[in-house]
């Protein structure tokens, strides 16, 4: 992994547990405990995905859809719902 990618998924981790924090009231451990936990961190840190060149705010809608339904792929932004 490159130093520039390193540095873009520490960033992206930090923001994403920041919303994690923010949004449900995790103490700094279980945030970061529950992200890096997640189905959704293991596809952030598979390269071929370039998940790593997308919004925070998405990464955490993944987490957020895995957390709801079991599977980060029903994000709105990986089904492509045009609606919402």
């Amino acid at each position: 992994m490159s130093s520039t990618m390193t540095r873009t998924k520490d960033f992206v981790d930090r923001q994403v547990t920041k919303l994690i924090i923010e949004k449900y009231g995790f103490a700094e451990l279980e945030a970061i405990r529950s992200f890096v936990t997640s189905e959704t961190y293991d596809m952030l840190s598979q390269p071929a995905l370039e998940l790593y060149l997308v919004s925070p705010l998405i990464i955490f809608d993944m987490w957020e859809s895995e957390r709801v339904t079991g599977d980060p792929r029903n994000s709105q932004y990986l089904r492509g719902d045009d609606d919402e």
